[in-house]
Formats: C-alpha cells, sequence, structure tokens
C-alpha cells in the first residue's frame, strides 16, 4: 500500500492540473452534452445516428476554418477574411478543376489562393503594422468581389465525380473521410500549440507582444505564419465544403467568420489574446452547430439562430472572463 500511494497521489495530482487547464472547455463540453440528452427527450431523435452524422458533417468545414481563426486570436488579432476566403479558394478551385478536368490542379489552386491572401493579411499586419480588423475586413471585401468576379457571379457544379470521395470516401473502412479530418485537424493543432516551442511563441506573442520582442520572439513572423495558416485553413475547409455539395456558390462562405469566431469564444478563445486550446475550438464549433440543429429539430424558426447564438457568445466569454479571474486571484 505504502510503495503505491506515491503513484496514486501523482496521478490525482494530474488529473486536478488537467481539469484546472481545462476547467471552461470541460464546463462547455458539460453543457453541450444536457443540450443533447434534453433534446433526444423533447423531439426523440437528437442522439439518433443520422443526425449526429448530420451535425459532425456541417461541423467539419467550420472546425477547420475556427482552428484557423484560433491560432489568430491566440496571437491578439482577428480574422475576418476566412468567410469570403473560404468563397474565393472554393471558387477557384473548383474553376481550375472544370477546365483542367483535374482534381489536383484544383486542389492545389484552391490551396495556393488560402495561401496567397493570408500571407498577404500576415505581412501587412506584421510588417506594415496596420489593425488585424482593418487589414481582414479589406481582404473580406476584395475576397467577396473577386470570386464573384471570375464566377460571373454564377454558382459552379462540380462534374467530377471522383472529388466527391474527399469528403465522403473512406480512408478508414467505415468511417467518413470528413470525421479523420476532424480528428487530425484538433490533433496537429493541439500538439502544435501545447508541445512545440512554436506554439509557446504563439500564447507569449498574444500575452504580451513587447515581452516577447525583448526575449528574443519573432513575433512578426509568428503573425505572418499563423494569418497565413488561417488562409491555408480556409482553402481547406472550402474544399471540404464543395466536395461535400459537389457544388460552389459566390456566397457559399458569408457569414463563416463569425461562426468561425464564436465557435473559438465559446470554446474559451479571448480576443485579447494569449488564451485558447484545439480542445476547446472543437467544444465551440459542435456547441454552434448543435444551437443551429437544435433550433431546427425544435421547429423554430430559423431566424432565431443568430440570437441564441449571441446569448451562449456573451455567456460563455463572461464565464471566461470571471474564470480567469479567480485563477489569478488563487495565485
Amino acid at each position: 500500500m505504502g510503495e503505491n500511494t506515491p503513484v496514486t497521489i501523482q496521478s490525482e495530482s494530474r488529473f486536478k492540473k488537467l481539469v484546472r487547464a481545462y476547467k471552461l472547455e470541460l464546463g462547455m463540453a458539460a453543457i453541450l452534452i444536457v443540450m443533447y440528452i434534453i433534446l433526444h427527450f423533447i423531439t426523440g431523435t437528437a442522439l439518433k445516428g443520422s443526425n449526429i452524422r448530420n451535425v459532425l458533417q456541417a461541423c467539419a468545414p467550420l472546425l477547420i476554418m475556427t482552428m484557423g481563426q484560433l491560432v489568430v486570436v491566440i496571437t491578439g488579432g482577428i480574422d475576418l477574411s476566412v468567410g469570403s476566403l473560404y468563397s474565393l479558394s472554393g471558387m477557384c478551385g473548383v474553376l481550375v478543376m472544370l477546365r483542367t478536368e483535374s482534381i489536383a490542379a484544383g486542389v492545389l489552386t484552391a490551396l495556393a489562393v488560402g495561401v496567397l491572401c493570408g500571407l498577404i493579411n500576415g505581412v501587412l499586419v506584421a510588417k506594415v503594422k496596420m489593425a488585424p480588423f482593418i487589414v481582414t475586413l479589406a481582404m473580406q471585401g476584395a475576397a467577396a468581389s473577386l470570386t464573384k468576379i471570375i464566377a460571373g457571379g454564377n454558382s459552379q457544379t462540380v462534374t467530377l465525380q471522383a472529388f466527391k470521395a474527399f469528403n465522403r470516401g473512406e480512408m478508414i473502412p467505415g468511417v467518413r473521410n470528413y470525421m479523420v479530418y476532424m480528428v487530425i485537424i484538433v490533433v496537429v493543432m493541439y500538439l502544435l500549440l501545447r508541445k512545440t516551442l512554436f506554439g509557446r511563441w504563439i500564447y507569449a506573442t498574444g500575452s504580451n507582444e513587447e515581452a516577447s520582442r525583448l526575449v528574443g520572439i519573432p513575433v512578426d513572423r509568428v503573425k505572418i505564419i499563423c494569418y497565413t495558416m488561417s488562409g491555408f485553413l480556409s482553402s481547406v475547409a472550402a474544399l471540404l465544403g464543395a466536395s461535400r455539395l459537389m457544388n460552389v456558390e459566390v456566397t457559399s462562405g458569408v457569414g463563416m467568420e463569425l461562426d468561425a469566431i464564436a465557435a473559438a469564444c465559446i470554446g474559451g478563445a479571448s480576443l485579447s489574446g494569449g488564451l485558447g486550446t484545439a480542445f476547446g475550438a472543437l467544444i465551440g464549433t459542435l456547441l454552434q452547430k448543435g444551437i443551429n440543429n437544435g433550433i431546427n429539430l425544435l421547429g423554430i424558426n430559423s431566424f432565431w439562430t443568430g440570437t441564441v447564438t449571441g446569448i451562449v457568445i456573451i455567456v460563455s466569454v463572461y464565464v471566461g472572463m470571471v474564470a480567469g479571474k479567480n485563477s489569478k486571484k488563487r495565485k
């Protein structure tokens, strides 16, 4: 008994640290679970496999986009252009795909557009010292305009049926690809933020930019990479969405930037920088889409979605502020 005691105490200590570190995220996860139990009790369909699959399918593109938004928000910035980049990169990719009849060419084009636009955002924010809000708002307008110009204002239908496999195929038998992508993006982002030097630089930049510069952290490079990542992940999300619907609208990404910001904030990220986790972004995305799903299942007018989401954002941000103050008091 005596020999096992130190191991038990150490295990409990690690568990407590884990719970303390992810307190807000675990709280939001509990809210999500309770919400779906109540919805299932009322509707009888919320926890059915078909409904869960539909929710996860809707979550996949938003989750990928939210992860890009997350790294930008942690640095103390914001990216309002992700929705328009979703439309622009998806449209460019599909147009190239249709003209060359090459899926690879279309995919590379979409990714290149996302990376280029994200890089421009990053350079203007980090090197030119322009406000992230202004830079990304300008990119939002430019990307939305370019999408309509190159497409002539028309939606585009993907005729290459093999492209369906990108979203609905099964690299792992019995598991749709979009589920695999969700797991991969969460794991990769967790490892990046928590287990790498660059991840520590991201948090340090958002916590105190000037102090980070003084200790030798390449703040400008960190910001450029984060905005480029956001653009890249927006284009990946666009490809996933296009593969699901086999169609791209010129306004397909309208409003997604607000959904991504909301998901990151609901999951515990702070718009003042320095806070946020991959697990939190996942929970925020699931909660965001869960609210939409609940409104549909209950037969409530979909116009209420924005109101309910807004309330959830305010409550979650307030809870995060209170939790942050309490943790500082304990220290």
